[in-house]
């Protein structure tokens, strides 16, 4: 994943919401999929290793947040169990016909928490976050966001 990736993800992760949270992680998800995907038709079985573990470890993630107590939950369990069971494939055989495979399931779980999103009027999650401001200012290439300076009130005061 690149530099500018991270930085997009970590931006949206401090202004999301539960749900949008989820639809993160799926996005994170999709884009190590892809990696590998894009990794292994270029005969790079280390970026594929790399990019498989960095799924599995998001899908892991996605499991240990399920609550089940509801019945949903114990059907997202088993597939997500199914789709780390194919990714481990890809991983230790380098079989990366199952890659696309888990990549549709996943698309189709992030549209599907996307239309969720959109219903959820919660605040975000993380509190005490810098104010972000999209398109006050603008370079040759693209707009860019501006942090407004609410640094005096963050951390400890001596």
């Amino acid at each position: 994943m690149t530099k500018e990736k991270k930085s997009e993800y970590t931006l949206r992760i401090t202004q999301a919401n539960r749900a949008e949270l989820i639809v993160i992680l799926y996005e994170i998800t999709i884009d190590y999929v892809e990696e590998a995907i894009a990794a292994a038709s270029a005969d790079d079985i280390g970026s594929v290793s790399f990019s498989t573990a960095n799924a599995i470890r998001c899908i892991e993630e996605m499991q240990n947040n399920l609550h089940f107590e509801y019945d949903l939950a114990k059907s997202l369990n088993r597939l997500y169990t199914y789709m780390k069971n194919k990714l481990r494939a890809a991983y230790i055989s380098g079989e990366t016909e199952v890659l696309s495979d888990v990549l549709d399931k996943l698309k189709k779980l992030r549209d599907s928490y996307d239309k969720i999103a959109a219903t959820d009027k919660s605040g975000p999650v993380m509190i005490h976050t810098q104010k972000v401001l999209s398109g006050m200012t603008y370079s040759k290439d693209k707009v860019l966001d501006d942090l407004t300076n609410e640094t005096a009130g963050r951390g400890y005061r001596v």
